[in-house]
């Protein structure tokens, strides 16, 4: 099953953070509960066709151990208590998202289609969950995109949240924003942007033009930011939907639609290696 989009947009465009690595909270054992008040991450917003900028990223443990001697990070490895927020744990192995309310996508991987470019698994089809070797504490699987030699906008790995002969958009405006564990291979040198595209910036929504020729009209210029800090160790990454921003190539919306969801992407860019693991996405309230 499809349910998700090809990412047709302008070269990469980095964001400012406006992430929290909750890798961080492991050190003392604490977890960040859905809904905390007070975020001290700030975000941008584009205007006047410049990117965002501000905003603070976490820190990692430093291999630390945490309690029974496992990683530290999985003092922080908490899963939500309303099941209407799981998007995918990728336990089940397979590609599809998590049955539930009207959410019955797929994960997706796309390429901008150079010749010379490589990518596992490959492009334009689902990704199966690959095991994780030594286990993220108690997840064995994960999505992992790897990659190189793309020399256009890049390529990416997405969530599509609605299929029902074609793609359809979800109302998580219950919600505030997403969060998902993420990590990156030795190799990878690429910068992840993590976006969503709703009905502003999607096709099916009819706001946008997606003829890539039609200049500030163009769909695809989804909201998001720069997934920092990251590396080769795991953590926890929360995005509010509120601190995310477009990169000003694109039909321009007053605010990302919550009302409209089309899908999650991460995007690696242009001209680099890449080799991204993602697992346990869920909705935060």
């Amino acid at each position: 099953m499809r349910a998700s989009s090809s990412f047709l947009g302008n070269p990469f465009v980095s964001l400012a953070s406006v992430l929290i690595a909750f890798s961080s909270l492991a050190c003392s054992g604490e977890s960040q509960s859905d809904g905390d008040e007070g975020d001290d991450d700030t975000g941008g917003s584009s205007s006047g066709g410049t990117s965002a900028s501000g905003g603070s990223s976490g820190s990692g443990t430093g291999g630390t151990s945490g309690s029974g001697g496992t990683p530290a990070y999985c003092d922080a490895a908490f899963m939500p208590t309303d099941p209407t927020a799981v998007i995918d744990d990728v336990e089940d192995g397979n590609s599809l998202i998590a049955m539930v309310s009207d959410r019955n996508g797929s994960w997706w991987v796309t390429s901008d289609g150079t010749a010379e470019g490589t990518i596992s698994p490959m492009s334009g089809a689902a990704p199966p969950p690959e095991r994780i070797l030594g286990k993220r504490c108690e997840s064995e699987y994960g999505i992992r995109v790897t990659g190189q030699g793309f020399t256009q906008w890049g390529a990416n790995v997405s969530v599509g949240f609605r299929y029902e002969g074609m793609e359809m958009p979800i109302d998580a405006s219950e919600f505030s924003g997403v969060m998902f564990w993420a990590r990156v291979g030795e190799t990878h040198n690429s910068p992840v942007r993590v976006q969503f595209q709703d009905t502003n910036t999607y096709p099916n929504g009819g706001m946008c033009n997606p003829d890539p020729a039609s200049g500030i009209e163009q769909c695809y210029d989804g909201w998001g930011t720069a997934l920092l800090p990251l590396d080769s160790e795991w953590r926890l990454y929360k995005i509010p939907f509120s601190r995310v921003a477009q990169q000003a190539f694109g039909y321009a919306g007053e605010a990302l639609d919550t009302t409209g969801l089309y899908t999650l992407e991460w995007i690696v860019q242009q001209n680099t290696v890449f080799d991204l693991w993602l697992d346990d996405v869920w909705f935060y309230e």
